[in-house]
């Protein structure tokens, strides 16, 4: 049985949850987010538990591959979105190639300094859950733990990279099309 599933990762602050659950809602297909992974963590353990500073990241990321591999498993597809580190895309690749599967890969990428700033303005609004710390993030600091951990840097199968230093340049049409195109080589 052919499967497969679509990944929407990069840059922080470009627009991947957004994304990944219209993309969702137009496929019909579920969508895992880590930062709602995560942020349902942190309110299961609290805020004076320090656990989900620590350990909250690593433990979102094997919840994400483990739900994965029971889609896999069970012939379904899904969306899993995050900044994926590239060591957890390759995790994600040895999966897929586990159950021979296809993979479908969104990045999002822009200028460090857009998304740098929108990143602080979104957390300004009061609406962040708790668990995103950002306190103290320095310009230098954002790009420099991008770049660290590959993140954005490597796709699985078809990989569309895109620009979104500015939303209203970005062809999510397109984007959502290419999904759809996915998903129907893969059902057929």
């Amino acid at each position: 049985m052919k499967n497969g599933i679509i990944i929407v990762t990069g840059y922080c602050a470009t627009g991947k949850s957004t994304f990944s659950r219209d993309l969702s809602k137009y496929l019909k297909i579920p969508c895992f987010n880590k930062d709602t992974i995560k942020e349902n963590l942190g309110d299961g353990l609290g805020p004076e538990n320090n656990m989900v500073y620590q350990k909250g990241s690593l433990a979102t990321f094997l919840l994400m591959l483990h739900i994965a591999e029971q889609f896999l498993h069970t012939g379904k597809m899904c969306i899993l979105e995050s900044n994926f580190k590239s060591i957890e895309i390759e995790k994600i690749k040895k999966l897929l190639e586990k159950y021979n599967s296809e993979c479908l890969t969104y990045i999002f990428k822009g200028n460090y300094e857009i998304l740098f700033n929108r990143y602080i303005e979104r957390d300004k609004t009061g609406k962040r859950h708790w668990v995103h710390q950002t306190a103290g993030e320095t310009m230098e600091n954002f790009q420099k733990g991008h770049i660290k951990w590959g993140i954005g840097d490597i796709g699985i199968g078809q990989t569309i990279i895109t620009d979104t230093t500015n939303f209203t340049d970005v062809d999510y049409e397109k984007l959502f099309f290419i999904g759809k195109e996915f998903i129907n080589e893969i059902v057929e």
